[in-house]
């Protein structure tokens, strides 16, 4: 991508954010960067690896309610552990959690099929090590970066992370097709997975970022104690119970939309990869803070429509309308929140460790998750088995459009007390 100067001059839009970001931010978008890749070959197809052997969407829900449920008590661990430490540490420790899930995975292989309820074993590891490893990449996210710096760092490493979950799927799927089937190809890609998350170990030592020698409280912080933290996790937990459907059931519905193809599964996202690279390169340039809400308000429409389309419309029609859909409007609806929420938690830097309310945000952000999958299964309990998963995801869909009537109400109050000098 081209930047226009105002002379005129064509310069590298990389060179010019590189430029504008201090070492710790870029260090902390490679390992973004480097995780997303290994991430996006290895988590959906191990849902879609543990799928192949249970073949059930509700016991995969339940799996995904169970990871995500523990995150809360680790984030806590982690934050408690890099008060003392550094976060390097917990970073590390939470990969090699991560790996060895991938591990326990290869060595069970045919057992699933045989004991079912060993797919919560490894709900438990990756639940254990993501926790311990979003701790201290969330954490180290908010402390690098600043107000000036913020919307062009979050917006670099989306469009980072895209790039790696473009390159992910092409390799998994030239590996995949080089396997004799795709449940050969799964475990040769869990192999080179194991690789990249022993060099992101290696570059998380080179962070010299810390929490502050300072104590907190994550159950003081849950507290809705004051308007604006009120506002942020009431906001992050509407934004949980749609983004529980991205977890586990959208990938799996595309992959069913596929016919079951790993081949086809992993060029669809690489397509989809592409059209969010541009998106948010096109959000990075264009948003601003005073077109903001109407940027965040689009995208959860978007966003909303996606998930109805393709549920309803389980179809490679429905898959691909899913994916661009999804592609242009995440940017749309991702960076305003993340940019509102990280902008929110620093205002209480000076007088306190906010590493805490990192971990009470992200509590709030996995008891939406958790709910959203709750929600999914007990349909599944209550209506016929042609209903419950159309009825569950159109009601989890429908929370972005909630999430921002709510937000653009609170940030229009806030303006006009701001013009009456009742806050700041």
């Amino acid at each position: 991508m081209i930047l226009k100067t105002k002379k005129g001059n064509d310069v590298s839009r990389g060179i010019v954010v590189m430029k504008a970001l201090s070492g710790n931010e870029r260090l902390l978008i490679l390992i973004n960067c480097f995780y997303n890749l290994a991430n996006a070959m290895s988590a959906v197809f191990m849902n879609v690896y543990l799928y192949a052997y249970t073949g059930s969407l509700v016991v995969m829900s339940i799996y995904t309610i169970v990871r995500i449920g523990l995150y809360p008590f680790f984030f806590t661990i982690g934050g408690k552990w890099a008060q003392k430490h550094r976060f390097s540490q917990t970073l590390t420790v939470g990969l090699i959690f991560i790996m060895f899930s991938l591990l326990f995975v290869l060595g069970a292989s045919d057992g699933f099929e045989q004991i079912p309820q060993l797919v919560y074993v490894v709900a438990a590891l990756v639940g254990i090590g993501e926790g311990l490893y979003w701790l201290s990449i969330n954490s180290l996210n908010q402390i690098v970066s600043t107000a000036e710096t913020r919307s062009l760092f979050i917006s670099d490493i989306g469009i980072f992370n895209n790039l790696s979950a473009i390159i992910a799927p092409l390799i998994s799927t030239f590996i995949i097709e080089l396997a004799g089937s795709d449940t050969a190809g799964y475990v040769e890609i869990f192999k080179i997975v194991l690789v990249i998350y022993g060099l992101i170990a290696l570059l998380s030592t080179r962070i010299s970022a810390r929490s502050v020698n300072r104590g907190f409280s994550v159950l003081k912080r849950m507290k809705l104690d004051d308007p604006q933290w009120r506002y942020c996790m009431i906001s992050t937990f509407l934004y949980g119970m749609r983004d529980s459907l991205i977890l586990t059931l959208a990938g799996l519905l595309v992959y069913n939309a596929t016919n079951g193809s790993g081949s086809a599964y992993g060029k669809l996202l690489a397509v989809f990869a592409v059209l969010t690279i541009l998106a948010y390169a096109w959000v990075s340039r264009t948003m601003r803070r005073r077109n903001r809400m109407r940027y965040y308000q689009i995208g959860a429409v978007l966003i909303a429509s996606s998930t109805i389309v393709l549920v309803l419309w389980p179809t490679l029609a429905g898959a691909v309308y899913y994916g661009v859909v999804n592609a242009i409007a995440t940017p749309m609806y991702a960076n305003p929140y993340q940019i509102i929420m990280m902008n929110a938690i620093q205002d209480y830097a000076e007088t306190e460790n906010i590493v805490g309310r990192v971990i009470a945000k992200e509590s709030y952000l996995s008891i939406g998750r958790c709910l959203g999958m709750v929600m999914i299964v007990l349909c599944s309990w209550i209506l016929p088995e042609s209903l419950y998963l159309p009825a569950a995801v159109v009601l989890c869909s429908l929370f972005p459009v909630i999430l921002v009537v709510y937000a653009t109400f609170y940030h229009k109050q806030r303006d006009h007390q701001k013009q009456l000098g009742i806050v700041r």
